[in-house]
């Protein structure tokens, strides 16, 4: 009896091993998978986290059978690439974007591929009517156009809106413009697409249309029909501008000779502008610049050799992929050791978006317009931009005011010659009389008188007040806040700058003084040795 009560205690002893093993593994794999659930951080019990990974591999399987419903299976379609990039390419490849439209005019999605094609920005179409970019002359035929397109079925049934209803027609669409107040230009395009249902739309986080329409529109979408087309444009362009940055301010270096020659290119430029080191050594930087820039580059770089050291203007720069790309290049000149001359120029070149160039530009004009999503982010951590812009940067500012170039798109718009012919398709018409812009202009002619001021160098406080005394009080305080501060900043700048440049003769006439006194030294030395020469 000892011997059994033995035995089955060593039983019980090995199957509670056994079982808290097991447990100690389940609680293991519980734990690790709730941690790669998404959701809230508190601690979940096993229930919760295996109906969590349930419904998760049900929601996945969803997708999973929705992109096999729509996966593009011709063989002209690459296996290697997903319907994403293939659709991208092709974009890229027919100059055109997507453009989806409600019955009423009304745009609720367009594609990034939008900005090298007619410099809009996505968020400039979304949520207004087709029709404002539109030439008023061609209202009433698109309209037509497309409410005959409609009443050719009597209702939309899912079988109608299933079939071919691909409807295309060409029309001209106004291209954008840094300036609002330029003459408007319009681009001629086709329109190819067919009529889709919005419930139809799954409701997914990763779906693209979805996610563009904003959340207090959709209920008023369900049960609606859009437009959902291609828009191409009818002339295409050999040089395009990459407007998109996938990541902004990548960032790269690179030297310059005094004539601006290229000297070194480090590794991680080829990546952004497609050269290789040895493709662009030796070469000038102006071969790689827009016409349009040159103007104002060549004074960033004369206030380069006046200083030493500079920030650059926006600019665009030609890849090897032949697309323009934004760049700022902050710069400064390394001296000789010895002799204390100018050796050759240090440049770091960042990424920027033209969205944030745009902005930029804007404010120079005096036009208001909201920070793009990068730059606010980027410069959501200082108070006061004025408090922290360099000493470079202001005297940058009062001594080359860089204006904007009024022919910004000149070469854009050399490559879009209107054809003579009249039986031809035109590819840009130019109107005298338009709809206004959209932007607010309120106050520009006070924010112009404002910024012609500051062109000249003994800028005082009257010039800041004056343009300004009509204004109500409120708005008095909050338009000359930031304005006093700036000029009560501006004394003690200039004599930074006066004290700045008092310290650099004194180290000039320092090294001058060493130079004479290393020179004497070498003659003695000569001397000495042709002494121990003759003895």
């Amino acid at each position: 009896l000892v011997e059994e009560d033995d035995k089955d205690k060593a039983k019980r002893v090995s199957r509670n091993k056994s079982e808290k093993k097991r447990r100690d593994q389940f609680n293991v794999l519980i734990k690790e998978l709730g941690s790669m659930l998404p959701g809230n951080a508190r601690k979940m019990d096993k229930s919760t986290v295996l109906q969590k990974s349930i419904d998760f591999l049900r929601k996945h399987k969803e997708i999973t059978a929705q992109s096999d419903a729509s996966e593009i299976r011709q063989d002209w379609k690459p296996t290697f690439l997903s319907n994403e990039e293939f659709t991208q390419l092709m974009l890229e490849a027919l100059d055109g974007f997507f453009l989806a439209i409600m019955t009423d005019g009304n745009i609720i999605y367009v594609s990034e591929s939008i900005t090298p094609l007619l410099e809009h920005l996505p968020s400039d179409l979304v949520d207004q009517s087709v029709f404002n970019f539109i030439p008023e002359g061609e209202h009433s035929e698109i309209y037509k156009i497309l409410s005959s397109h409609l009443l050719e079925s009597d209702s939309l049934t899912p079988e109608y809106l299933k079939s071919k209803n691909q409807l295309e027609f060409c029309c001209h669409m106004l291209r954008g413009t840094i300036d609002p107040k330029e003459q408007p230009t319009y681009e001629y395009v086709k329109f190819i697409g067919n009529f889709k249902c919005l419930n139809n739309v799954p409701n997914l986080a990763h779906n693209g249309f979805e996610g563009t329409i904003q959340r207090s529109h959709r209920p008023s979408y369900e049960d609606k029909v859009c437009f959902v087309a291609t828009v191409r444009l009818a002339t295409p362009q050999f040089i395009k501008e990459m407007c998109t940055v996938e990541e902004p301010n990548e960032e790269f270096t690179s030297r310059h000779s005094l004539e601006w020659k290229f000297l070194f290119l480090d590794h991680r430029a080829p990546p952004i502008i497609g050269y290789l080191p040895f493709e662009v050594l030796g070469t000038s930087g102006y071969d790689y610049y827009h016409v349009d820039d040159l103007d104002n580059l060549a004074k960033c770089h004369e206030h380069l050799m006046q200083y030493g050291k500079g920030k650059s203007c926006y600019y665009r720069f030609l890849t090897k992929g032949q697309q323009w790309i934004w760049l700022q290049t902050h710069y400064y000149i390394t001296y000789h050791q010895w002799n204390s001359r100018p050796e050759f120029i240090v440049c770091t070149h960042t990424v920027v978006s033209y969205a944030e160039v745009r902005a930029e530009r804007r404010r120079e004009l005096g036009i208001e317009e909201s920070l793009p999503e990068i730059t606010a982010d980027k410069d959501s951590g200082s108070d006061n931009h004025i408090n922290t812009v360099s000493l470079k940067e202001a005297l940058e500012r009062f001594d080359t005011s860089p204006t904007p170039s009024a022919s910004s798109r000149s070469s854009r718009k050399s490559s879009h010659t209107a054809v003579s012919d009249h039986s031809s398709t035109p590819t840009k018409m130019t109107v005298d009389t338009s709809t206004p812009p959209r932007q607010s202009l309120s106050g520009h002619e006070k924010t112009a008188q404002r910024r012609s001021s500051l062109s000249t160098n003994n800028v005082s406080a009257y010039n800041f007040t004056a343009p300004v005394w009509h204004v109500p009080a409120l708005t008095l305080f909050i338009t000359l806040q930031p304005v006093f501060q700036f000029s009560a900043q501006l004394g003690a700048m200039q004599h930074l700058k006066d004290q700045l440049e008092q310290r650099t003769r004194m180290i000039e006439a320092n090294i001058h003084r060493q130079q004479e006194e290393l020179r004497k030294i070498q003659e003695q030395l000569q001397i000495v040795h042709g002494q121990g020469l003759q003895v």
